[in-house]
């Protein structure tokens, strides 16, 4: 079994880094004047499920980015939220980062990157995920899309918190001793998925992005260039 945490991980501070330069930075507030950010690394706030806490206009707002790294340049129409998976040292599955309610989380940044290529046996290549630098990040295609509004839209669906909690379980019993990804579709817009492959065997409600993209508070095309605002203020 096979985990990408460890090159995600490194890969995600990468993608951070960028996002920090040339967006974060770049953002005004509703009066014209540059908005407040902050990037959280330590331990406590990772844990609590805060990577970015921006401020204006006497507000603020706790974002947890997530972004589909492994799938860079594929341009998938999907986001997968995390039901439930098995941590290091447990045996027992954990509640994933979408239905665990004792996390500060407010919005997501849902973050499909893409990056740049190289040559390499006469073909182009993605550039290796382990390798990737700041600036090898092209054009980064970002949703901020509230918990809440996730969580409620799911509701309306009939997929309450105990609902996804119980079918995280049922795939979990019907393909826990199989080592490959399966699906099971429930309607257009939405799917269930059991990464048996992964170290952490992951169960996922995976939303395709034309239903993210009506939740969606901004939507975002972001360069070195500048960003491009496709959705919000």
């Amino acid at each position: 079994m096979e985990s990408f945490r460890n090159q995600d991980m490194r890969a995600e501070e990468k993608l951070g880094e960028f996002m920090d330069e040339y967006f974060y930075s770049r953002l005004n507030s509703k009066g014209n004047s540059p908005l407040s950010f902050r990037r959280l690394n330590d331990k406590t706030s990772q844990l609590n499920g805060v990577d970015i806490l921006i401020e204006a206009d006497g507000k603020s707002m706790a974002i947890d980015e997530k972004a589909s790294i492994y799938y860079s340049n594929v341009m998938i129409p999907t986001f997968a939220f995390e039901l439930d998976s098995i941590q290091r040292g447990k045996s027992e599955p954990v509640e994933g980062w979408l239905i665990n309610d004792e996390l500060a989380t407010e919005y997501y940044m849902l973050i499909w990157p893409n990056v740049k290529c190289i040559r390499k046996d006469g073909q182009w290549i993605r550039k290796d995920i382990k390798s990737l630098q700041k600036d090898d990040f092209t054009i980064v295609e970002a949703f901020l899309v509230p918990k809440q509004d996730i969580r409620k839209e799911l509701e309306r669906r009939g997929y309450n918190r105990e609902h996804l909690l119980w079918y995280a379980q049922r795939m979990r019993e019907m393909y826990n001793q199989q080592n490959v990804m399966i699906k099971e579709k429930i309607d257009e817009e939405i799917e269930f998925s059991f990464s048996g492959q992964l170290a952490e065997k992951p169960v996922n409600i995976v939303i395709r992005k034309r239903l993210l993209q009506t939740l969606a508070k901004g939507i975002y095309l972001i360069s070195a260039d500048g960003y491009a605002t496709l959705k919000g203020d």
